[in-house]
C-alpha cells in the first residue's frame, strides 16, 4: 500500500508513517528531523540566510552560509528502505572563530562519523582546519531517543542565535519562556516575527505565544560566547513530552494545510 501525504512544508514532505515514529520508543525517522530543521529555519529564523540545516544548505547557499546545523547518523547504505543507521547526533559549525561543536547524547558514539563529515564540509567550503569541540549534554537513558535529542539541542542553539540578533539592553522588556526568547518594543515596522519554543519551559505568568523583533540595530555577525554552547536537563523538557509536542505541532501544521 503506498504511504499517504499528510502536507508539505516548505522542503519537506510528511508522509501518514512518519509521526508513527513519534511514538515512544520509536526511532525517528529522518523525515521527522528534516521537518523541525525547516520549522526552525521557516519560523524561528526567517530572512536569516547566516544559519542553515545542511539540506537546505547545498550548493550554492552552503558556500554562504555562516552556522551550519548538520544532523550526523551512522547509516552507511542510502538504499536500506528507512536507512541503515542506528544513531542520530548533531554536529554544529560557527564562523567566529571557525569551529565545529558535536552533540552526541549517547557517549560520543557517533564521533568518527561526525569527524569524516567535518573534513568532508572542511575540504569542500574551504574552511581552515579545526578540530571538534565535543560537549557534555543530556544522555539518554534508552536507545530510541537520540533523534528527539538531537530536535531539542537544535531547537535550543537556534533560538539561543535568534536572542543574540536582538537590539541592545536598553530596548528589551522582559525575558519570557525560560530565556528561549525576548520582547522587543519598537515603532519601526520592519519586524521579524519570532514565536516561542514549543519545548519552552512555561512559567507561572501569562506570556505571549509569538512576538515581533525588530530588525534595525541587530548584531549582523553576533559575538558567541562559551556560554552559548552549553545544553543541560534545565534547558530541555523530556523526551517523551517533546515527542507529543512534535506530535500536536504536525496535526496544527497538517489543519492549517488542510
Amino acid at each position: 500500500m503506498q504511504d499517504r501525504v499528510l502536507f508539505s512544508y516548505h522542503d519537506t514532505t510528511l508522509f501518514g508513517t512518519d509521526p508513527l515514529t513519534l511514538r515512544d520508543g520509536c526511532w525517528l525517522n529522518d523525515s521527522i528531523i528534516s521537518f523541525y530543521f525547516e520549522y526552525l529555519a521557516n519560523e524561528v529564523l526567517r530572512g536569516d540566510t547566516n544559519i542553515q540545516s545542511l539540506r537546505s544548505a547545498l550548493p550554492p547557499a552552503l558556500h554562504a552560509t555562516k552556522y551550519l546545523f548538520v544532523p550526523i547518523n551512522n547509516g552507511d547504505d542510502i538504499y536500506v528502505p528507512g536507512g541503515s543507521g542506528s544513531h542520530w547526533s548533531l554536529l554544529l559549525y560557527t564562523p567566529r572563530p571557525p569551529s565545529f561543536h558535536y552533540y552526541d547524547s549517547a557517549a560520543n558514539s557517533n564521533y568518527q562519523v561526525a569527524l569524516a563529515a567535518k573534513e568532508k564540509l572542511q575540504s569542500y567550503l574551504g574552511l581552515p582546519l579545526t578540530s571538534i569541540t565535543t560537549h557534555s549534554c543530556p544522555q539518554q537513558e534508552n536507545s530510541s531517543d537520540c533523534g528527539v535529542f538531537v530536535i531539542l539541542f537544535a531547537d535550543l542553539l537556534a533560538r539561543r542565535y535568534a536572542d543574540l540578533r536582538i537590539p541592545p539592553a536598553s530596548n528589551l522588556v522582559a525575558p519570557v519562556a525560560a530565556g528561549y526568547s525576548m520582547l522587543v518594543t519598537s515603532r519601526d515596522a520592519d519586524v521579524i516575527h519570532r514565536v516561542l519554543s514549543p519545548f519552552a519551559v512555561q512559567q507561572d505568568v501569562e506570556e505571549p505565544s509569538c512576538f515581533n523583533v525588530c530588525y534595525s540595530g541587530l548584531v549582523e555577525d553576533p559575538k558567541i560566547d562559551k556560554s552559548f554552547y552549553w545544553i543541560d536537563y534545565g534547558d530541555l523538557c523530556n523526551p517523551n513530552k517533546a515527542r507529543r509536542i512534535l506530535r500536536s505541532l504536525i496535526k496544527k501544521l497538517q489543519a492549517k494545510k488542510t
